[in-house]
């Protein structure tokens, strides 16, 4: 089966947050089948995870602005956290649409938990 140009542009997206969460000093582990709620997990030194799912950064031909995308019910149910990638830049941002406190068992939200853990 050939590969298209979006599968592609997703691989990329999820290997530059995998390296980008290395960097940083987690352990990264991928999804390894096709479907699933999360691409992968990010565990820290101190035990907490994070589930991740990884999104290529799509902006609108119209007016330029960011593609939002919402998390689906299962992915809100497990407190998978979405991020996205500038494919240009290699940039990993986030978007977080839940708030509240950024751990919830052993699960945690990414966007407080970099500002807390791993200030610019």
């Amino acid at each position: 089966m050939a590969r298209n140009k979006k599968h592609i542009k997703g691989d990329r997206a999820e290997l530059i947050a995998a390296e980008f969460f290395i960097e940083k000093g987690f352990y990264v582990f991928r999804n390894m089948s096709q479907q699933g709620p999360a691409d992968m997990a990010v565990l820290d030194p101190d035990g907490n995870i994070m589930l991740v799912d990884v999104k290529a950064l799509s902006l609108r031909t119209k007016n330029g602005w960011k593609i939002n995308r919402t998390p689906s019910d299962e992915q809100a149910r497990l407190n998978v956290q979405l991020c996205y990638v500038n494919l240009e830049t290699r940039e990993l941002t986030d978007h977080v649409p839940r708030k509240g406190n950024y751990r919830r068992g052993n699960v945690i939200d990414i966007k407080t938990y970099m500002k807390v853990h791993a200030p610019e």
